[in-house]
């Protein structure tokens, strides 16, 4: 156990609570960290799923963000122990009912990817009519150099 919580630095991004609106979640700064996988766990989804995009910002808050091309994962129904295969690098996903009801999406995203300008990542979720879903999201960080106590991923 001498390894929690330094092997990856964890960052609940957001409690599971309903959505029925456009939001952004708060975006992490990669500067120390080689890379994050984001796991977004998705509940019930209504006929109108949000868009889901992944975006590069200049501050934690999202602000000045910028859209990236990511590969993602879906796990299958919860209780199960299946992955979905790699995704083709995508602009955005539509979080469908059919499709996404009581998954987990996982995105990955390496410190490469980013600027000098825009050094923090988060997510966008795009109410494109009357989405309502159920989401949580969690940040895993892989430290570039990994102790006790790492750096803060939000500041």
């Amino acid at each position: 156990m001498k390894d929690l919580g330094m092997v990856r630095h964890i960052v609940p991004i957001t409690a599971p609570a309903q959505k029925t609106a456009t939001f952004v979640t708060p975006h992490v700064k990669l500067s120390k960290y080689e890379r994050v996988q984001f796991l977004i766990l998705l509940g019930a989804i209504s006929t109108d799923g949000f868009v889901l995009t992944v975006t590069a910002s200049a501050a934690a808050v999202g602000s000045s963000a910028t859209a990236l091309t990511f590969k993602y994962r879906v796990t299958a129904a919860a209780g199960t122990d299946t992955l979905g295969d790699l995704s083709a690098a995508v602009s955005s996903l539509d979080l469908d009912h059919d499709t996404y009801d009581n998954m987990v999406v996982i995105i990955d995203v390496d410190a490469d990817e980013l600027t000098d300008d825009k050094p923090y990542v988060g997510l966008t979720f795009t109410d494109p009519a009357n989405a309502d879903c159920v989401i949580g999201v969690v940040a895993l960080l892989k430290p570039r150099y990994p102790q006790a106590t790492n750096d803060g991923a939000l500041t």
